[in-house]
């Protein structure tokens, strides 16, 4: 943790989790628990993308319970049973290469899935909160850009490598969208940006440029780099998007999609530089060839948000990078053999 998390005066007692054991979902659960007047949270996971190492820390705590599980399994909406007030999806593969060979799965944990744990939800009348993705905006690169901002009309391109996860959450935000309203549900559509941090998916082989660069130099490679470097991302620490979404639990807000992330760009050749300056290396890159429908610029508005809560994330990169370089660190190099690719 680089900052303080913000407590929460929402008052949820019982929540739920659908991807609980994955790099969000179980930052949130450990915020969560942290909080008073919780008593319960259930996790929903089928470690397909999560790690039982992710929430390790938090099995000793007795309010928190796991279902071992696929959303997409009818029955799970029966096996979670009741009594929630708040139910967080989080469920959902997250890197372009394993659409590859998952594509129907990532399609139906994000519609089978979501009308399952929106199920769940009904029987409670709990509020729920689904996770979406900077990816439903598509490749939108306006001249002159402007931060993407949640009004703006998405630009999808299928039959492409990204689209299974893109059409997936396009649906699952029109899932929440209108099947809550159906239910009678207040909803919330999170559309996150670049959030790296601890508990990331380390074995991955897409899309997960920060720890990448920060295993590479770890143990002394070349950071590889996609094409020339100047494609420009916003980075969000995970701890500022806690705070983002416990200012959010506080409001009374509903039938909203809100971006969170870091409104400063940097490029990925800037990036790789102030990993090789902090782990005090030359840098030494390694160019490959750009992923052929990569978007070359990827910032978030976050006006919204900050007219609704006040909220604006405050980890710089360099202690953010700091911080997951520590994290490495403490939890050894050595279990993460597989060496993955590098991609903005």
């Amino acid at each position: 943790m680089v900052m303080e998390r913000l407590g929460t005066a929402s008052g949820y007692r019982n929540i739920l989790i659908a991807g609980g054991a994955g790099f969000i979902g179980s930052n949130l659960a450990g915020y969560l628990l942290e909080q008073e007047g919780v008593e319960r949270i259930m996790v929903i996971d089928n470690f397909v993308s999560g790690s039982r190492r992710n929430i390790e820390g938090l099995a000793n705590d007795r309010r928190l319970s796991l279902l071992e599980m696929d959303i997409t399994d009818p029955s799970v909406v029966e096996k979670a049973g009741r009594g929630f007030d708040l139910v967080l999806h989080l469920a959902s593969i997250a890197n372009p290469t394993d659409y590859e060979t998952c594509p129907v799965e990532t399609l139906l944990v994000n519609s089978d899935g979501s009308r399952n744990v929106i199920d769940i939800a009904g029987r409670s009348k709990a509020r729920y909160v689904f996770f979406s993705s900077s990816e439903v905006y598509g490749n939108y690169d306006p001249i002159p850009y402007n931060n993407l901002s949640e009004s703006l009309p998405g630009r999808i391109v299928l039959n492409q490598k990204r689209s299974p996860y893109v059409v997936g959450k396009c649906f699952g935000e029109e899932m929440a969208i209108n099947l809550c309203a159906r239910k009678g549900l207040k909803h919330l559509i999170i559309r996150p940006f670049n959030i790296y941090g601890p508990n990331m998916d380390l074995m991955t082989n897409y899309g997960r440029v920060i720890p990448n660069f920060c295993i590479w130099g770890l143990r002394g490679m070349p950071l590889r780099i996609h094409g020339d470097g100047r494609q420009v991302r916003s980075f969000c620490h995970i701890d500022d998007l806690v705070n983002a979404l416990a200012l959010l639990l506080k409001k009374d807000i509903t039938g909203m999609s809100i971006n969170i992330g870091y409104p400063d760009p940097t490029s990925i050749l800037d990036l790789a530089g102030m990993v090789s300056k902090i782990l005090g290396l030359p840098e030494n890159f390694q160019f490959v060839e750009r992923y052929p429908y990569e978007p070359a610029i990827r910032i978030p508005d976050i006006t919204l948000i900050g007219n609704l809560t006040g909220w604006k994330p405050e980890v710089d990169l360099r202690s953010g990078l700091e911080d997951m370089i520590g994290w490495f660190r403490k939890i050894g190099m050595r279990k993460y053999d597989r060496i993955t690719r590098s991609d903005g």
